[in-house]
């Protein structure tokens, strides 16, 4: 009988259903499969946790990255790569669980982002900040807590917190964290003037980013790791090109990021993609908390990175190889040799390599006078035209900049 039905001439996959395998072996040790990672990627849970542990530490292996006795901190923020991120660096570095033992002295940095982030109940907060550092505070690293709003002022308002042996202790540690009121309404201020959803996660990115080089400078840290996985940089790589920050994909998804000189920045899970963090959490009973951010209960068109996410993440259902794919044609990225050398300008917010000093770009670039970034604090005017931008500034910075309102709030941070 033909496969197909009668009535609406679509296909009967019933003899397709019963060609499919009810059950997988274990690619590596032969035994019943108790997940798949990927099509051809079945195995049974020790084989997996293997798998897992050998992929993160070769990873590291082949850069050399890290050196013996070395202080590296560790960026969480309570999500499920970031707790796989804490409990493998855990296990590393607990002797006897591996034959060679991680050999760094380790750190864990929580940001509390609440104060841009709008409708968000006190006490939800509190109870999800409190959850984040208990789970820090459990491996017995030391725990750094800062706010968001500590790198628009000169000092740091970070607390450093000892392992608690009770519940009550962390709750009154994170009550006890200083907060700078000012520093927090000129941040939240310019989150709000902010025209778009996409420049105010572009902007969050980069604080973010400049406040966790300024802890680990203050505390003598030379590496931090963050746990960016697969599915999230490429993600950011297609979204870094819609922004016009191609030039900097390099070093904003690459295995290290080097452009702050002194502080290194590692992602060390970006061989994984989110489904096989997400297995690995489940096996080993590892419990994430759920941080409301900017990008919580907004529309599927609010920002050009939930978009691309929503984008990637329903190519990947039906796709399985879409964000290994993406991942692996944006690797092949590298940033050129000149932008390498030691005179070659950079963005005053990001960091990054000037790309503007070609024909067609909005601005031409220009070195900073004095290397203070003072030019920051004069980027928009009453008109708020490209004109009055700084010249200092890269593409992606100055589409972001143009989109936010007083900047010179920012100046004290940069």
């Amino acid at each position: 009988m033909d496969s197909t039905s009668a009535c609406g001439g679509q296909p009967d996959l019933d003899p397709l259903r019963k060609k499919l395998p009810t059950s997988k072996n274990c690619v590596r040790c032969g035994k019943a499969a108790v997940l798949v990672v990927q099509t051809s990627a079945a195995f049974c849970r020790d084989c997996f946790l293997n798998y897992f542990t050998h992929k993160f530490r070769s990873g590291l292996g082949k850069t050399r990255i890290l050196q013996p006795g070395e202080k590296v901190l560790l960026a969480f923020s309570g999500g499920p790569a970031s707790v796989a991120l804490l409990n493998l660096v855990k296990r590393g570095t607990e002797e006897g669980t591996q034959k060679k033992r991680l050999k760094i002295e380790p750190g864990v940095v929580f940001i509390d982002e609440s104060s841009v982030v709008q409708g968000l109940d006190v006490d939800q907060q509190q109870k999800a900040v409190q959850a984040v550092c208990k789970i820090a505070a459990d491996t017995g690293f030391p725990v750094y807590n800062v706010m968001l709003e500590d790198v628009m002022t000169g000092h740091s308002s970070d607390s450093e917190m000892d392992s608690p042996e009770r519940e009550e202790d962390v709750e009154r540690q994170v009550k006890s964290l200083s907060t700078d009121d000012s520093g927090a309404h000129k941040l939240k201020t310019l989150f709000e003037e902010a025209k778009s959803l996409t420049a105010k996660e572009d902007l969050l990115q980069m604080l973010r980013c400049k406040l966790l080089v300024k802890v680990a400078r203050t505390h003598g840290y030379t590496k931090v790791m963050v746990g960016d996985s697969g599915t999230r940089l490429s993600i950011r790589i297609m979204t870094d090109i819609a922004q016009g920050r191609g030039a900097a994909l390099p070093l904003n998804t690459g295995f290290a990021d080097d452009r702050h000189g002194d502080v290194v920045i590692v992602r060390p899970m970006r061989d994984f993609i989110a489904k096989e963090i997400s297995m690995y959490n489940t096996i080993c009973k590892l419990e994430s908390v759920f941080v409301p951010t900017l990008a919580t209960k907004v529309a599927e068109k609010a920002s050009i990175s939930h978009l691309t996410e929503t984008f990637i993440s329903g190519l990947q259902v039906n796709f399985p190889s879409t964000v290994s794919t993406v991942f692996r044609t944006g690797a092949k990225l590298c940033v050129s040799q000149g932008s390498k050398q030691e005179g070659h300008k950079r963005c005053d917010m990001c960091k990054a390599p000037l790309d503007t000093g070609g024909q067609g770009q909005p601005l031409q670039s220009q070195a900073s006078g004095d290397g203070k970034d003072e030019s920051v604090a004069n980027l928009r005017t009453e008109n708020n035209s490209d004109k009055q931008l700084s010249s200092s500034l890269c593409h992606g910075c100055v589409l972001t900049m143009s989109e936010l309102g007083d900047c010179s709030a920012l100046s004290a941070g940069l």
